[in-house]
Protein backbone atom coordinates (compact mmCIF):
# COMPACT_ATOMS: atom_id res chain seq x y z
CA UNK A 1 0.00 0.00 0.00
CA UNK A 2 2.89 2.30 0.90
CA UNK A 3 4.58 1.52 -2.42
CA UNK A 4 1.34 2.31 -4.33
CA UNK A 5 1.15 5.73 -2.68
CA UNK A 6 4.71 6.41 -3.80
CA UNK A 7 4.09 5.19 -7.37
CA UNK A 8 0.71 6.95 -7.91
CA UNK A 9 2.12 10.51 -8.20
CA UNK A 10 4.68 9.23 -10.67
CA UNK A 11 1.94 7.57 -12.71
CA UNK A 12 -0.07 10.80 -12.62
CA UNK A 13 2.91 12.86 -13.74
CA UNK A 14 3.61 10.34 -16.52
CA UNK A 15 -0.02 10.51 -17.72
CA UNK A 16 0.02 14.30 -17.71
CA UNK A 17 3.28 14.22 -19.64
CA UNK A 18 1.80 11.79 -22.18
CA UNK A 19 -1.32 13.99 -22.57
CA UNK A 20 0.81 17.13 -22.99
CA UNK A 21 3.01 15.38 -25.54
CA UNK A 22 -0.12 14.18 -27.37
CA UNK A 23 -1.57 17.70 -27.40
CA UNK A 24 1.76 19.10 -28.58
CA UNK A 25 2.01 16.60 -31.45
CA UNK A 26 -1.64 17.15 -32.31
CA UNK A 27 -1.12 20.92 -32.55
CA UNK A 28 2.18 20.44 -34.37
CA UNK A 29 0.52 18.22 -36.98
CA UNK A 30 -2.41 20.68 -37.24
CA UNK A 31 -0.06 23.50 -38.21
CA UNK A 32 1.76 21.21 -40.65
CA UNK A 33 -1.54 20.34 -42.30
CA UNK A 34 -2.59 24.00 -42.41
CA UNK A 35 0.60 24.86 -44.29
CA UNK A 36 -0.03 22.08 -46.80
CA UNK A 37 -2.85 23.72 -48.77
CA UNK A 38 -2.31 22.35 -52.28
CA UNK A 39 -2.17 18.57 -51.60
CA UNK A 40 -5.53 17.93 -49.94
CA UNK A 41 -5.06 14.14 -49.64
CA UNK A 42 -1.77 14.62 -47.78
CA UNK A 43 -3.39 17.26 -45.61
CA UNK A 44 -6.17 14.79 -44.63
CA UNK A 45 -3.64 12.10 -43.73
CA UNK A 46 -1.78 14.47 -41.42
CA UNK A 47 -5.01 15.59 -39.76
CA UNK A 48 -6.23 12.00 -39.32
CA UNK A 49 -2.90 11.15 -37.70
CA UNK A 50 -3.29 14.17 -35.40
CA UNK A 51 -6.72 12.87 -34.32
CA UNK A 52 -5.28 9.46 -33.58
CA UNK A 53 -2.75 11.06 -31.22
CA UNK A 54 -5.24 13.42 -29.53
CA UNK A 55 -8.92 13.30 -30.67
CA UNK A 56 -10.18 16.37 -28.80
CA UNK A 57 -8.85 19.34 -30.82
CA UNK A 58 -11.78 21.10 -32.48
CA UNK A 59 -9.47 22.94 -34.89
CA UNK A 60 -8.25 19.64 -36.37
CA UNK A 61 -11.82 18.50 -37.07
CA UNK A 62 -12.57 21.97 -38.49
CA UNK A 63 -9.67 21.68 -40.95
CA UNK A 64 -10.74 18.13 -41.81
CA UNK A 65 -14.22 19.42 -42.57
CA UNK A 66 -12.78 22.05 -44.91
CA UNK A 67 -10.54 19.51 -46.66
CA UNK A 68 -13.34 17.00 -47.23
CA UNK A 69 -15.65 19.82 -48.41
CA UNK A 70 -13.07 20.92 -51.02
CA UNK A 71 -12.74 17.32 -52.25
CA UNK A 72 -16.53 17.03 -52.44
CA UNK A 73 -16.77 20.12 -54.64
CA UNK A 74 -13.83 19.03 -56.81
CA UNK A 75 -15.43 15.61 -57.45
CA UNK A 76 -18.96 16.68 -58.33
CA UNK A 77 -18.58 14.73 -61.57
CA UNK A 78 -18.28 11.55 -59.47
CA UNK A 79 -21.53 11.34 -57.53
CA UNK A 80 -20.47 8.55 -55.16
CA UNK A 81 -17.15 10.09 -54.13
CA UNK A 82 -18.56 13.61 -53.94
CA UNK A 83 -21.40 12.55 -51.63
CA UNK A 84 -18.98 10.56 -49.47
CA UNK A 85 -16.62 13.52 -49.07
CA UNK A 86 -19.46 15.89 -48.23
CA UNK A 87 -20.77 13.46 -45.61
CA UNK A 88 -17.30 13.24 -44.04
CA UNK A 89 -17.13 17.05 -44.10
CA UNK A 90 -20.44 17.23 -42.24
CA UNK A 91 -19.27 14.66 -39.69
CA UNK A 92 -15.99 16.52 -39.11
CA UNK A 93 -17.72 19.88 -38.62
CA UNK A 94 -20.22 18.24 -36.30
CA UNK A 95 -17.35 16.83 -34.14
CA UNK A 96 -15.65 20.26 -34.16
CA UNK A 97 -18.85 21.94 -32.91
CA UNK A 98 -19.26 19.36 -30.12
CA UNK A 99 -15.75 20.17 -28.90
CA UNK A 100 -16.11 23.94 -29.35
CA UNK A 101 -19.80 24.95 -29.72
CA UNK A 102 -18.91 28.68 -29.69
CA UNK A 103 -16.91 28.55 -32.94
CA UNK A 104 -18.91 30.60 -35.44
CA UNK A 105 -16.57 29.55 -38.28
CA UNK A 106 -17.41 25.90 -37.59
CA UNK A 107 -21.14 26.61 -37.57
CA UNK A 108 -20.88 28.60 -40.79
CA UNK A 109 -18.86 26.01 -42.69
CA UNK A 110 -21.06 23.24 -41.30
CA UNK A 111 -24.04 25.11 -42.76
CA UNK A 112 -22.20 25.45 -46.08
CA UNK A 113 -21.64 21.68 -46.25
CA UNK A 114 -25.29 21.01 -45.39
CA UNK A 115 -26.41 23.50 -48.04
CA UNK A 116 -24.31 21.91 -50.79
CA UNK A 117 -25.35 18.42 -49.70
CA UNK A 118 -29.05 19.33 -49.83
CA UNK A 119 -28.62 21.06 -53.20
CA UNK A 120 -26.68 18.34 -55.04
CA UNK A 121 -28.23 15.40 -53.19
CA UNK A 122 -31.83 16.39 -52.31
CA UNK A 123 -32.43 13.08 -50.52
CA UNK A 124 -30.11 14.35 -47.76
CA UNK A 125 -32.76 16.50 -46.13
CA UNK A 126 -31.13 18.29 -43.19
CA UNK A 127 -31.93 21.95 -42.51
CA UNK A 128 -28.98 24.33 -42.68
CA UNK A 129 -30.89 27.47 -41.61
CA UNK A 130 -30.22 26.99 -37.90
CA UNK A 131 -26.48 26.61 -38.40
CA UNK A 132 -26.29 29.85 -40.39
CA UNK A 133 -28.27 31.59 -37.67
CA UNK A 134 -25.95 30.24 -34.95
CA UNK A 135 -22.90 31.39 -36.94
CA UNK A 136 -24.27 34.93 -37.22
CA UNK A 137 -25.32 35.07 -33.57
CA UNK A 138 -21.90 33.90 -32.40
CA UNK A 139 -19.99 36.15 -34.83
CA UNK A 140 -20.25 39.25 -32.65
CA UNK A 141 -19.01 42.08 -34.90
CA UNK A 142 -17.69 39.92 -37.73
CA UNK A 143 -19.35 41.61 -40.72
CA UNK A 144 -17.97 39.08 -43.16
CA UNK A 145 -20.03 36.33 -41.53
CA UNK A 146 -23.09 38.61 -41.46
CA UNK A 147 -22.55 39.29 -45.14
CA UNK A 148 -22.20 35.62 -46.13
CA UNK A 149 -25.19 34.53 -44.03
CA UNK A 150 -27.27 37.42 -45.33
CA UNK A 151 -26.49 36.47 -48.94
CA UNK A 152 -27.62 32.88 -48.30
CA UNK A 153 -30.87 33.96 -46.66
CA UNK A 154 -31.64 36.44 -49.44
CA UNK A 155 -31.04 33.78 -52.08
CA UNK A 156 -33.68 31.52 -50.47
CA UNK A 157 -36.00 34.33 -49.36
CA UNK A 158 -39.32 32.69 -50.36
CA UNK A 159 -38.43 29.54 -48.36
CA UNK A 160 -37.46 31.05 -45.00
CA UNK A 161 -39.82 31.82 -42.11
CA UNK A 162 -40.88 35.28 -40.97
CA UNK A 163 -38.60 34.86 -37.95
CA UNK A 164 -35.63 34.19 -40.23
CA UNK A 165 -36.59 37.15 -42.42
CA UNK A 166 -36.52 39.46 -39.40
CA UNK A 167 -33.16 37.99 -38.46
CA UNK A 168 -31.90 38.63 -42.02
CA UNK A 169 -33.00 42.27 -41.82
CA UNK A 170 -30.99 42.69 -38.61
CA UNK A 171 -27.72 41.32 -39.99
CA UNK A 172 -27.99 42.95 -43.42
CA UNK A 173 -28.63 46.38 -41.90
CA UNK A 174 -25.21 46.06 -40.27
CA UNK A 175 -23.65 45.30 -43.66
CA UNK A 176 -25.49 48.13 -45.42
CA UNK A 177 -24.44 50.57 -42.68
CA UNK A 178 -20.80 49.87 -43.58
CA UNK A 179 -21.44 51.38 -47.04
CA UNK A 180 -18.99 49.02 -48.76
CA UNK A 181 -19.89 49.39 -52.42
CA UNK A 182 -18.95 45.88 -53.54
CA UNK A 183 -20.97 44.22 -50.78
CA UNK A 184 -23.95 46.48 -51.38
CA UNK A 185 -23.79 45.74 -55.10
CA UNK A 186 -23.73 41.98 -54.50
CA UNK A 187 -26.61 42.10 -52.03
CA UNK A 188 -28.69 44.11 -54.47
CA UNK A 189 -27.90 41.66 -57.26
CA UNK A 190 -29.11 38.75 -55.10
CA UNK A 191 -32.18 40.75 -54.06
CA UNK A 192 -32.95 41.46 -57.73
CA UNK A 193 -32.70 37.77 -58.68
CA UNK A 194 -34.55 36.25 -55.73
CA UNK A 195 -36.70 38.86 -54.00
CA UNK A 196 -37.40 42.02 -56.05
CA UNK A 197 -39.64 43.38 -53.30
CA UNK A 198 -38.89 47.08 -52.79
CA UNK A 199 -40.25 47.02 -49.24
CA UNK A 200 -37.66 44.37 -48.34
CA UNK A 201 -34.75 46.45 -49.66
CA UNK A 202 -36.00 49.56 -47.85
CA UNK A 203 -35.96 47.62 -44.55
CA UNK A 204 -32.37 46.56 -45.19
CA UNK A 205 -30.96 49.96 -46.19
CA UNK A 206 -29.99 52.48 -43.50
CA UNK A 207 -31.32 56.02 -43.79
CA UNK A 208 -28.23 57.38 -45.48
CA UNK A 209 -28.00 59.63 -48.55
CA UNK A 210 -24.97 57.81 -49.98
CA UNK A 211 -26.66 54.40 -49.70
CA UNK A 212 -29.95 55.69 -51.13
CA UNK A 213 -28.12 57.16 -54.15
CA UNK A 214 -26.27 53.87 -54.66
CA UNK A 215 -29.58 51.98 -54.56
CA UNK A 216 -31.18 54.47 -56.97
CA UNK A 217 -28.29 54.02 -59.39
CA UNK A 218 -28.71 50.25 -59.17
CA UNK A 219 -32.44 50.55 -59.91
CA UNK A 220 -31.69 52.74 -62.91
CA UNK A 221 -28.94 50.54 -64.33
CA UNK A 222 -31.16 47.46 -63.98
CA UNK A 223 -34.17 49.27 -65.55
CA UNK A 224 -36.25 48.54 -62.45
CA UNK A 225 -38.93 50.79 -60.92
CA UNK A 226 -38.43 54.37 -62.12
CA UNK A 227 -40.82 55.68 -59.46
CA UNK A 228 -38.85 54.00 -56.68
CA UNK A 229 -35.55 55.29 -58.09
CA UNK A 230 -36.82 58.88 -58.14
CA UNK A 231 -38.32 58.52 -54.67
CA UNK A 232 -34.99 57.31 -53.27
CA UNK A 233 -33.09 60.17 -54.94
CA UNK A 234 -35.59 62.70 -53.58
CA UNK A 235 -35.23 61.23 -50.09
CA UNK A 236 -31.43 61.26 -50.42
CA UNK A 237 -31.59 64.96 -51.32
CA UNK A 238 -33.82 65.65 -48.33
CA UNK A 239 -31.19 63.98 -46.11
CA UNK A 240 -28.50 66.15 -47.71
CA UNK A 241 -30.64 69.19 -46.94
CA UNK A 242 -31.02 68.13 -43.31
CA UNK A 243 -27.26 67.56 -43.14
CA UNK A 244 -26.70 71.01 -44.64
CA UNK A 245 -28.88 72.57 -41.94
CA UNK A 246 -26.98 70.74 -39.22
CA UNK A 247 -23.65 71.86 -40.68
CA UNK A 248 -24.91 75.44 -40.85
CA UNK A 249 -26.04 75.46 -37.21
CA UNK A 250 -22.71 73.90 -36.14
CA UNK A 251 -20.90 76.62 -38.12
CA UNK A 252 -23.00 79.32 -36.48
CA UNK A 253 -22.17 77.97 -33.05
CA UNK A 254 -18.42 77.84 -33.80
CA UNK A 255 -18.53 81.34 -35.30
CA UNK A 256 -20.24 82.65 -32.17
CA UNK A 257 -17.30 81.42 -30.07
CA UNK A 258 -14.78 82.63 -32.64
CA UNK A 259 -13.65 79.14 -33.66
CA UNK A 260 -13.18 80.39 -37.19
CA UNK A 261 -11.47 77.44 -38.88
CA UNK A 262 -14.08 75.01 -37.58
CA UNK A 263 -16.90 77.40 -38.54
CA UNK A 264 -15.50 77.82 -42.06
CA UNK A 265 -15.28 74.05 -42.46
CA UNK A 266 -18.93 73.61 -41.42
CA UNK A 267 -20.15 76.35 -43.76
CA UNK A 268 -18.23 74.86 -46.70
CA UNK A 269 -19.66 71.43 -45.89
CA UNK A 270 -23.13 73.01 -45.90
CA UNK A 271 -22.52 74.47 -49.36
CA UNK A 272 -21.25 71.11 -50.65
CA UNK A 273 -24.41 69.39 -49.39
CA UNK A 274 -26.65 71.99 -51.03
CA UNK A 275 -24.77 71.60 -54.32
CA UNK A 276 -25.77 67.92 -54.41
CA UNK A 277 -29.48 68.76 -54.52
CA UNK A 278 -31.01 68.59 -58.02
CA UNK A 279 -34.64 68.68 -56.79
CA UNK A 280 -35.74 65.19 -57.74
CA UNK A 281 -38.78 65.95 -55.60
CA UNK A 282 -40.25 67.74 -58.63
CA UNK A 283 -40.46 64.39 -60.44
CA UNK A 284 -42.41 62.65 -57.67
CA UNK A 285 -44.79 65.57 -57.06
CA UNK A 286 -43.75 66.02 -53.42
CA UNK A 287 -42.38 69.01 -51.54
CA UNK A 288 -39.74 67.66 -49.19
CA UNK A 289 -37.53 70.77 -49.41
CA UNK A 290 -39.18 74.18 -49.40
CA UNK A 291 -37.84 76.41 -52.15
CA UNK A 292 -37.75 79.50 -49.93
CA UNK A 293 -36.06 77.56 -47.11
CA UNK A 294 -33.43 76.24 -49.53
CA UNK A 295 -32.66 79.74 -50.85
CA UNK A 296 -32.57 81.20 -47.33
CA UNK A 297 -30.11 78.52 -46.16
CA UNK A 298 -27.80 79.00 -49.14
CA UNK A 299 -27.97 82.77 -48.76
CA UNK A 300 -27.18 82.71 -45.03
CA UNK A 301 -24.37 80.21 -45.55
CA UNK A 302 -22.64 82.28 -48.23
CA UNK A 303 -22.88 85.39 -46.05
CA UNK A 304 -21.54 83.70 -42.92
CA UNK A 305 -18.78 81.95 -44.86
CA UNK A 306 -17.64 85.33 -46.19
CA UNK A 307 -17.79 86.89 -42.71
CA UNK A 308 -15.83 83.97 -41.31
CA UNK A 309 -13.13 84.49 -43.92
CA UNK A 310 -13.04 88.23 -43.25
CA UNK A 311 -12.54 87.60 -39.52
CA UNK A 312 -9.64 85.32 -40.48
CA UNK A 313 -7.98 88.31 -42.17
CA UNK A 314 -8.98 87.78 -45.82
CA UNK A 315 -9.19 90.77 -48.15
CA UNK A 316 -12.32 91.97 -49.92
CA UNK A 317 -10.98 90.57 -53.19
CA UNK A 318 -10.63 87.11 -51.60
CA UNK A 319 -14.20 87.01 -50.25
CA UNK A 320 -15.90 88.95 -53.04
CA UNK A 321 -17.02 85.79 -54.84
CA UNK A 322 -19.01 84.52 -51.85
CA UNK A 323 -20.45 87.99 -51.18
CA UNK A 324 -21.65 88.29 -54.78
CA UNK A 325 -23.34 84.89 -54.53
CA UNK A 326 -25.09 86.15 -51.40
CA UNK A 327 -26.15 89.42 -53.02
CA UNK A 328 -27.50 87.53 -56.05
CA UNK A 329 -30.02 85.89 -53.70
CA UNK A 330 -30.66 88.77 -51.27
CA UNK A 331 -33.49 91.17 -52.16
CA UNK A 332 -34.08 92.77 -48.76
CA UNK A 333 -32.66 96.32 -48.70
CA UNK A 334 -32.27 96.25 -44.90
CA UNK A 335 -30.16 93.06 -45.01
CA UNK A 336 -27.86 94.49 -47.68
CA UNK A 337 -27.53 97.61 -45.54
CA UNK A 338 -26.40 95.48 -42.59
CA UNK A 339 -23.75 93.88 -44.78
CA UNK A 340 -22.52 97.30 -45.89
CA UNK A 341 -22.21 98.47 -42.28
CA UNK A 342 -20.30 95.30 -41.41
CA UNK A 343 -17.85 95.81 -44.30
CA UNK A 344 -17.34 99.43 -43.27
CA UNK A 345 -16.62 98.37 -39.70
CA UNK A 346 -13.89 96.07 -41.04
CA UNK A 347 -12.58 98.91 -43.23
CA UNK A 348 -13.11 96.93 -46.44
CA UNK A 349 -15.19 99.67 -48.08
CA UNK A 350 -15.43 103.43 -47.63
CA UNK A 351 -18.14 105.36 -45.81
CA UNK A 352 -19.55 106.69 -49.08
CA UNK A 353 -19.57 105.24 -52.55
CA UNK A 354 -16.04 105.63 -53.83
CA UNK A 355 -15.27 107.70 -56.87
CA UNK A 356 -11.64 106.55 -57.00
CA UNK A 357 -11.14 104.74 -60.30
CA UNK A 358 -7.82 103.10 -59.36
CA UNK A 359 -9.39 99.85 -58.12
CA UNK A 360 -12.24 99.00 -60.47
CA UNK A 361 -12.94 95.61 -58.83
CA UNK A 362 -13.53 97.28 -55.48
CA UNK A 363 -15.62 100.03 -57.11
CA UNK A 364 -17.72 97.46 -58.98
CA UNK A 365 -18.59 95.65 -55.77
CA UNK A 366 -19.40 98.89 -53.89
CA UNK A 367 -21.68 100.01 -56.74
CA UNK A 368 -23.47 96.64 -56.56
CA UNK A 369 -24.07 97.19 -52.83
CA UNK A 370 -25.52 100.64 -53.56
CA UNK A 371 -27.68 99.31 -56.40
CA UNK A 372 -29.19 96.60 -54.18
CA UNK A 373 -30.16 99.41 -51.77
CA UNK A 374 -31.79 101.53 -54.51
CA UNK A 375 -29.19 104.30 -54.22
CA UNK A 376 -29.35 105.07 -57.93
CA UNK A 377 -28.41 108.76 -57.64
CA UNK A 378 -25.10 107.89 -55.96
CA UNK A 379 -24.30 105.50 -58.81
CA UNK A 380 -25.25 108.09 -61.42
CA UNK A 381 -22.74 110.43 -59.78
CA UNK A 382 -20.02 107.87 -60.55
CA UNK A 383 -21.32 107.81 -64.12
CA UNK A 384 -20.84 111.59 -64.39
CA UNK A 385 -17.26 111.25 -63.14
CA UNK A 386 -16.58 108.57 -65.75
CA UNK A 387 -17.91 110.89 -68.47
CA UNK A 388 -15.37 113.52 -67.50
CA UNK A 389 -12.46 111.10 -67.08
CA UNK A 390 -9.98 109.66 -69.52
CA UNK A 391 -9.51 106.13 -68.30
CA UNK A 392 -7.16 103.41 -69.53
CA UNK A 393 -8.58 100.10 -68.30
CA UNK A 394 -6.10 97.26 -67.67
CA UNK A 395 -7.02 93.98 -69.34
CA UNK A 396 -7.39 92.27 -65.96
CA UNK A 397 -10.06 94.79 -64.87
CA UNK A 398 -12.12 94.98 -68.07
CA UNK A 399 -14.83 92.65 -66.74
CA UNK A 400 -15.16 94.78 -63.61
CA UNK A 401 -15.38 97.96 -65.72
CA UNK A 402 -18.09 96.45 -67.93
CA UNK A 403 -20.08 95.52 -64.79
CA UNK A 404 -19.72 99.11 -63.56
CA UNK A 405 -21.03 100.50 -66.86
CA UNK A 406 -24.00 98.11 -66.83
CA UNK A 407 -24.91 99.01 -63.22
CA UNK A 408 -24.68 102.71 -64.05
CA UNK A 409 -26.92 102.12 -67.07
CA UNK A 410 -29.37 100.15 -64.91
CA UNK A 411 -29.44 103.00 -62.40
CA UNK A 412 -30.29 105.55 -65.09
CA UNK A 413 -32.96 103.22 -66.41
CA UNK A 414 -34.51 102.87 -62.95
CA UNK A 415 -35.14 106.63 -62.84
CA UNK A 416 -36.27 106.72 -66.50
CA UNK A 417 -33.17 108.42 -67.91
CA UNK A 418 -33.36 106.19 -70.96
CA UNK A 419 -30.90 108.03 -73.18
CA UNK A 420 -28.26 108.15 -70.44
CA UNK A 421 -28.80 104.45 -69.74
CA UNK A 422 -28.37 103.70 -73.45
CA UNK A 423 -25.11 105.62 -73.48
CA UNK A 424 -23.55 103.44 -70.77
CA UNK A 425 -24.88 100.20 -72.24
CA UNK A 426 -23.28 101.09 -75.55
CA UNK A 427 -20.00 101.91 -73.80
CA UNK A 428 -20.08 98.46 -72.19
CA UNK A 429 -20.72 96.92 -75.61
CA UNK A 430 -17.74 98.77 -77.11
CA UNK A 431 -15.46 97.05 -74.60
CA UNK A 432 -17.15 93.66 -74.71
CA UNK A 433 -18.96 93.24 -78.01
CA UNK A 434 -20.39 89.83 -77.11
CA UNK A 435 -22.02 90.96 -73.86
CA UNK A 436 -25.55 89.59 -74.10
CA UNK A 437 -26.81 91.48 -71.05
CA UNK A 438 -25.79 94.82 -72.58
CA UNK A 439 -27.53 93.98 -75.88
CA UNK A 440 -30.75 92.91 -74.15
CA UNK A 441 -30.84 96.14 -72.14
CA UNK A 442 -30.20 98.18 -75.30
CA UNK A 443 -33.09 96.37 -76.96
CA UNK A 444 -35.37 97.20 -74.00
CA UNK A 445 -34.49 100.88 -74.36
CA UNK A 446 -35.16 100.86 -78.11
CA UNK A 447 -38.54 99.23 -77.39
CA UNK A 448 -39.42 102.03 -74.96
CA UNK A 449 -38.44 104.59 -77.58
CA UNK A 450 -40.33 102.69 -80.34
CA UNK A 451 -37.24 102.53 -82.56
CA UNK A 452 -38.23 99.59 -84.74
CA UNK A 453 -35.21 99.74 -87.04
CA UNK A 454 -32.75 99.72 -84.13
CA UNK A 455 -34.68 96.90 -82.48
CA UNK A 456 -34.20 94.77 -85.61
CA UNK A 457 -30.49 95.64 -85.74
CA UNK A 458 -30.07 94.71 -82.09
CA UNK A 459 -32.03 91.48 -82.56
CA UNK A 460 -29.56 90.42 -85.27
CA UNK A 461 -26.64 91.00 -82.88
CA UNK A 462 -28.43 89.09 -80.11
CA UNK A 463 -29.18 86.19 -82.46
CA UNK A 464 -25.46 85.82 -83.25
CA UNK A 465 -24.67 85.41 -79.54
CA UNK A 466 -27.49 82.99 -78.82
CA UNK A 467 -27.09 79.24 -79.05
CA UNK A 468 -27.71 77.90 -82.57
CA UNK A 469 -31.39 77.17 -83.16
CA UNK A 470 -30.36 73.71 -84.25
CA UNK A 471 -27.16 71.93 -83.30
CA UNK A 472 -26.38 68.69 -85.12
CA UNK A 473 -24.05 65.99 -83.80
CA UNK A 474 -22.28 63.27 -85.72
CA UNK A 475 -21.81 59.95 -83.94
CA UNK A 476 -22.09 61.53 -80.47
CA UNK A 477 -22.25 58.48 -78.21
CA UNK A 478 -22.96 59.17 -74.52
CA UNK A 479 -22.01 56.15 -72.41
CA UNK A 480 -23.99 54.83 -69.47
CA UNK A 481 -23.44 56.99 -66.39
CA UNK A 482 -21.51 59.62 -68.39
CA UNK A 483 -22.65 63.23 -68.16
CA UNK A 484 -22.59 65.09 -71.45
CA UNK A 485 -22.72 68.86 -70.84
CA UNK A 486 -23.46 71.67 -73.24
CA UNK A 487 -23.36 75.42 -72.47
CA UNK A 488 -26.17 77.27 -74.24
CA UNK A 489 -26.58 81.06 -74.43
CA UNK A 490 -30.16 82.26 -74.04
CA UNK A 491 -31.91 85.56 -73.39
CA UNK A 492 -33.77 84.63 -70.20
CA UNK A 493 -37.09 83.86 -71.88
CA UNK A 494 -39.02 80.60 -71.77
CA UNK A 495 -37.88 78.20 -74.44
CA UNK A 496 -38.92 74.88 -75.94
CA UNK A 497 -35.82 72.68 -75.93
CA UNK A 498 -36.01 69.56 -78.10
CA UNK A 499 -33.46 66.74 -78.06
CA UNK A 500 -33.32 64.06 -80.76
CA UNK A 501 -31.89 60.65 -79.89
CA UNK A 502 -31.14 57.83 -82.29
CA UNK A 503 -33.78 55.10 -82.25
CA UNK A 504 -32.94 51.46 -81.67
CA UNK A 505 -33.74 48.48 -83.88
CA UNK A 506 -34.42 46.37 -80.80
CA UNK A 507 -37.76 47.31 -79.32
CA UNK A 508 -37.01 45.80 -75.91
CA UNK A 509 -33.98 48.06 -75.40
CA UNK A 510 -35.37 51.33 -74.04
CA UNK A 511 -32.75 53.65 -72.52
CA UNK A 512 -33.40 55.63 -69.35
CA UNK A 513 -32.33 59.26 -69.79
CA UNK A 514 -31.84 61.97 -67.18
CA UNK A 515 -31.72 65.65 -68.23
CA UNK A 516 -30.52 68.50 -66.01
CA UNK A 517 -30.90 72.20 -66.79
CA UNK A 518 -29.05 74.79 -64.71
CA UNK A 519 -28.46 72.36 -61.86
CA UNK A 520 -32.00 71.00 -61.62
CA UNK A 521 -33.37 67.74 -62.94
CA UNK A 522 -36.06 68.60 -65.49
CA UNK A 523 -36.73 65.19 -67.05
CA UNK A 524 -36.05 61.55 -66.34
CA UNK A 525 -37.82 58.76 -68.14
CA UNK A 526 -37.47 56.03 -70.75
CA UNK A 527 -37.11 56.93 -74.42
CA UNK A 528 -40.35 55.41 -75.59
CA UNK A 529 -43.36 56.72 -77.45
CA UNK A 530 -45.44 57.54 -74.39
CA UNK A 531 -44.87 60.75 -72.45
CA UNK A 532 -44.12 60.54 -68.75
CA UNK A 533 -44.60 63.92 -67.09
CA UNK A 534 -46.56 67.07 -67.57
CA UNK A 535 -44.72 69.72 -69.58
CA UNK A 536 -42.79 67.29 -71.76
CA UNK A 537 -43.40 64.78 -74.50
CA UNK A 538 -41.52 61.85 -75.92
CA UNK A 539 -42.53 60.86 -79.38
CA UNK A 540 -41.31 59.03 -82.45
CA UNK A 541 -39.98 61.48 -84.99
CA UNK A 542 -39.17 61.19 -88.66
CA UNK A 543 -36.78 58.51 -89.76
CA UNK A 544 -33.15 59.32 -89.20
CA UNK A 545 -30.93 59.42 -92.26
CA UNK A 546 -28.42 57.14 -90.53
CA UNK A 547 -30.86 54.62 -89.09
CA UNK A 548 -33.82 52.58 -90.17
CA UNK A 549 -35.48 53.40 -86.86
CA UNK A 550 -37.31 56.62 -85.98
CA UNK A 551 -35.61 59.20 -83.79
CA UNK A 552 -36.73 59.48 -80.17
CA UNK A 553 -37.60 63.05 -79.29
CA UNK A 554 -37.74 64.74 -75.88
CA UNK A 555 -39.36 68.17 -75.87
CA UNK A 556 -39.15 70.36 -72.75
CA UNK A 557 -40.56 73.74 -71.78
CA UNK A 558 -37.88 75.56 -69.74
CA UNK A 559 -37.21 78.97 -68.20
CA UNK A 560 -33.73 80.06 -69.27
CA UNK A 561 -31.23 82.41 -67.65
CA UNK A 562 -29.74 85.41 -69.38
CA UNK A 563 -26.39 84.31 -70.79
CA UNK A 564 -24.93 80.88 -70.06
CA UNK A 565 -27.22 77.94 -69.34
CA UNK A 566 -25.92 74.46 -68.55
CA UNK A 567 -27.61 71.45 -70.16
CA UNK A 568 -26.55 67.98 -68.99
CA UNK A 569 -27.70 64.71 -70.55
CA UNK A 570 -26.98 61.47 -68.69
CA UNK A 571 -28.00 57.98 -69.84
CA UNK A 572 -28.61 55.84 -66.75
CA UNK A 573 -28.79 52.25 -67.96
CA UNK A 574 -27.27 52.06 -71.48
CA UNK A 575 -25.47 54.26 -74.03
CA UNK A 576 -27.41 56.59 -76.32
CA UNK A 577 -26.65 58.58 -79.48
CA UNK A 578 -27.57 62.27 -79.32
CA UNK A 579 -28.36 63.48 -82.85
CA UNK A 580 -29.36 67.12 -82.40
CA UNK A 581 -30.57 69.86 -80.04
CA UNK A 582 -33.21 72.36 -81.19
CA UNK A 583 -34.74 75.27 -79.32
CA UNK A 584 -37.43 77.79 -80.11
Amino acid sequence: MINLKKILPLITIAMIAIINISIYWNVHLYYRAEENIEDIDKKIKILERANQIYPSNGLVFYELGKAYFDLGIQNLHDRVNSESYLRKSIESYSRSIKINPASFFSHFNFAQSLLYMSFFYPSYDISYYDEYRKAALLAGHNHQIFYEVGKIYLSIWPEISEKDKDFTFDILRKIASGKEREKLQNLMQIWDLNVKDYAVMEKILPEDAVVYRFYARFLGEKSLSLEKRQEMLARAEFMEFERAKNEYHAGENDFLYFRLKEASKHFKSCVNALDKINFYQSLIQQTLIGSSEFIELRKSTMLNLAKCQIEMGRTLEEVEGNLRLYLKLEDEVAEVGKLELYLRSRELIEEKLETNLDDLNRLSFHILLSFKQNRYRDIMRVGNILRESFLVVPEAQKNAFVNILLLIGDSYQKVDYIYDALEFYEKALEIESDNLKALLRIRQNHERMNEEEKIRETDKKIEKLMAPRERMFKNLLINKGQKYSQILNFDGREIILTLHFKGSREKDIIPLICIFFNGKVVWESYLKNEGGFEGEKVEAGEESETSAEADKIVSLSLKSNIGKNMLIVMPVDRPVNLLKIIYQ
